[in-house]
């Protein structure tokens, strides 16, 4: 499918970061539909001419989207855009939208949000498999912390998380909750080595898996609160 030959399409691109500027010009572009999918974009001359930048800043650029999978350069032929949008490109995406969040209050508000929806979701759906599952965590985190191997406990703690997310079996909100909770790793593995100390560190999970096994949802929203009480501190530090 050719390019639709709209004239100048595309804005100049003015100021700093040239290549983050372009990247995020085109993926724009395709977003609001000037470009669609598996439609060629203009030419390396035409594009350079709008954008008003280097061929080296255009290629660089290009290299960037087809690595997340929003183009296809095809030797000889031309750039692209993909089909289909590879899940890197989604997770991407949404790190971006977490990032650009100003507030700590606000990223809070958001995991507290997030994780509410995946318990209940997990409390409707785990089955014996998932609860073993859980359980294994658990008792691993519980090692891990004994023996001090706190990034080890903060990997363990953070597939807790992912497996309740899991348990939810739904595909799109397991790729936006997933992408919300790598932004949040490395606070995890802080406040794994803060709550050591005051041995709290698998309490809280222990009370998120007792309302999955008894199927509870009323304590859902008390439960999350508590289990983020402490993370939300170290967060904001």
């Amino acid at each position: 499918m050719e390019n639709k030959g709209i004239n100048k399409v595309l804005e100049p691109i003015n100021g700093s970061s040239v290549v983050d500027k372009t990247i995020s010009r085109i993926i724009e572009a395709i977003s609001d539909g000037r470009f669609g999918m598996g439609e060629k974009l203009p030419n390396e001359y035409e594009l350079i001419k709008d954008l008003e930048i280097s061929r080296n800043s255009l290629r660089e650029a290009m290299r960037v989207l087809s690595t997340l999978g929003v183009v296809e350069i095809k030797r000889g032929d031309g750039t692209y855009v993909c089909d289909q949008v590879n899940p890197s490109v989604f997770d991407s995406i949404i790190y971006g939208l977490v990032f650009d969040i100003s507030t700590s209050s606000e990223l809070i508000e958001l995991r507290r949000a997030l994780d509410e929806i995946m318990l209940k979701l997990a409390i409707d759906k785990a089955d014996d498999n998932d609860i073993a599952e859980l359980r294994d965590y658990l008792e691993l985190m519980e090692i891990h912390i004994k023996n001090e191997e706190f990034m080890a406990a903060g990997d363990t703690d953070y597939n807790f998380h992912i497996k309740i997310v899991e348990i939810g079996r739904n595909k799109l909100l397991y790729r936006i909750v997933k992408g919300v909770y790598q932004f949040f790793k490395v606070s995890i593995y802080r406040n794994i080595e803060a709550e050591e100390k005051f041995s709290h560190a698998t309490q809280y999970h222990k009370e998120i898996l007792d309302l999955i096994v008894t199927k509870d949802k009323s304590r859902v929203e008390e439960v999350i609160a508590n289990s983020l009480d402490s993370w939300g501190y170290n967060f904001e530090k």
